[in-house]
């Protein structure tokens, strides 16, 4: 990554990271109109007036079209795989951290080749990392304009724990093995 996409994307994170606090105080001063049970505060869908450049394309990581054979899954951090001639590439997106918990992440990313079919765009998959840290992780999907997200079906009970605001706006998507996250992702041909 150059650096000055590694700086856009500290700089993306640190805004993020504004607007969360932004929307604490207004929990704390009471001016949130809009919580939901859980005490989540609704977002506000407004336009920004702000005159954005072409370097501010990276707005999310998760918000860009994949191609045949990449997949973009989480692992404490957001990471995208691509097989490239037959060889498994992997990209931290928000850090220098490494995964060694990306199967699933290839498996789709081998059937997207085979049927020469990308993911859908804003399409997530989650691995067991996120188990105990569902709530969160869905944040940071939402925070990352993440459309559908894939989850193991055996964190399926921490939804109990999860914003309902959240839970309306994601695509939440549960598979049990590698084959059922196929079918639910390519589905029947």
């Amino acid at each position: 990554m150059s650096e000055l996409a590694e700086l856009i994307r500290i700089n993306r994170n640190i805004e993020s990271q504004n607007r969360e606090i932004i929307r604490l105080l207004k929990i704390i001063a009471g001016e949130a109109d809009l919580v939901d049970r859980s005490g989540y505060v609704i977002p506000e869908f407004e336009e920004s007036e702000e005159v954005y450049s072409e370097m501010d394309a990276f707005e999310s990581l998760l918000d860009v079209t994949c191609d045949v054979g990449e997949a973009y899954f989480i692992d404490g951090d957001i990471f995208k795989l691509s097989i490239q001639n037959n060889e498994v590439v992997i990209d931290n997106l928000m850090g220098d951290g490494e995964t060694t918990n990306f199967n699933i992440a290839e498996v789709a990313s081998r059937e997207s080749i085979e049927r020469n079919q990308n993911i859908d765009d804003a399409t997530v998959i989650l691995t067991d990392s996120s188990k105990g840290k569902l709530p969160q992780t869905l944040e940071m999907c939402y925070s990352q304009d993440a459309k559908n997200v894939y989850i193991p079906f055996d964190q399926a009970m921490e939804l109990l724990g999860a914003p309902d605001t959240l839970q309306k706006v994601l695509k939440l998507n549960f598979y049990k093995s590698e084959d059922d996250l196929i079918q639910r992702m390519f589905g029947d041909e």
